[in-house]
Order: C-alpha cells, then sequence, then structure tokens
C-alpha cells in the first residue's frame, strides 16, 4: 500500500487522506489490497464496495507495488499477474489470465485479450487491440496491437521497429 500511495502522490501531491477521499480509483485499489491481505477486512469491507468507483472491477490476486490507476472509469483488470509500477488509464480492459510484466504502461481505451503475455518495459498505445504476446521493451499500437519501437534496455532510447 505504501508504494501505491507513494505512486498517486507522484502525480497528485496530495495527502493520503486526500487522495483517500477525492480520489476514487486510489480509495479502491487501497480496499483491494485490505481485501486480498486479509480475511477479516475482505468480510469487513464487503459493505464497503458500493462507496468504491462503481466502473473499476480489479479481478487479479497478484498485483505488484506501485500500481497507478488514472481516471478507473470503465476499467476492468482480470489478469492472473501484474508486475510492479505499472500504470492504467481510463476505459481499459485486460482478459482473464493475462500476464502483464514490470513497468507497463496501458493507455485509455486498450483491449487485451484472455491469456496474452506483456514483458516488461512495454507500453500500449490508446485503443490498442493487442491478441498476441507482447515482447519486453516495445511500444505496440493499433487494431490488432504492432510493434512500431523496441529497446534493449530502460536505459537505451526507442528505436523505429522498419
Amino acid at each position: 500500500m505504501v508504494v501505491d500511495y507513494k505512486k498517486f502522490q507522484t502525480w497528485h501531491k496530495k495527502s493520503f487522506l486526500s487522495m483517500f477521499f477525492g480520489l476514487p480509483e486510489f480509495r479502491y485499489l487501497f480496499f483491494y489490497r485490505l481485501r486480498i491481505n486479509c480475511l477479516i477486512f475482505r468480510i469487513l469491507l464487503k459493505p464497503l464496495q458500493f462507496f468504491n468507483c462503481h466502473n473499476l472491477f480489479i479481478g487479479c490476486s497478484d498485483i505488484g507495488g506501485g500500481l497507478f490507476i488514472e481516471h478507473g472509469f470503465s476499467t476492468i483488470v482480470s489478469c492472473a499477474k501484474m508486475g510492479e509500477n505499472c500504470m492504467i488509464n481510463q476505459q481499459v480492459t485486460i482478459g482473464w489470465k493475462s500476464i502483464i510484466g514490470d513497468n507497463v504502461k496501458i493507455r485509455t481505451g486498450a483491449f487485451i485479450k484472455d491469456r496474452v503475455v506483456i514483458g516488461n518495459d512495454v507500453i500500449i498505445g490508446a485503443g490498442a487491440v493487442v491478441i498476441r504476446d507482447v515482447p519486453p521493451h516495445s511500444i505496440v499500437v493499433g487494431t490488432p496491437a504492432r510493434v512500431i519501437k523496441t529497446r534493449n534496455s530502460e536505459s537505451e532510447p526507442w528505436v523505429e521497429v522498419g
């Protein structure tokens, strides 16, 4: 939870209470972390789901720290695993049993099909429809999504693909 708070704070520059009461995405993620980690909280917090984001659904059992959800409106996250320091914009759908790597940015309106593996350090462009696995260190866009840029590591610049 601390890593998530720090990630949100880099974007919003607010106190914990300001984010908790002012950002439904942060509140939903906070309650999600409590429910996943403790059976008592899972039972006690069930009635409070009504006060969370009505259009944000997280059905993933393994999410790394530092997840940042920007405008969680109409967003469904049903992956099997999500790595650390990921960012999700609004109207994103992540299919069942997909695996998302570390440092992945999923932009507005992207759709990731069931059972797709997304590598580390990937950017999925707005409106992209990902139907195949995405290699690490790449940028994908389009319908269906295709790789347009790659790099060998996070410290190198992006290079356009032929």
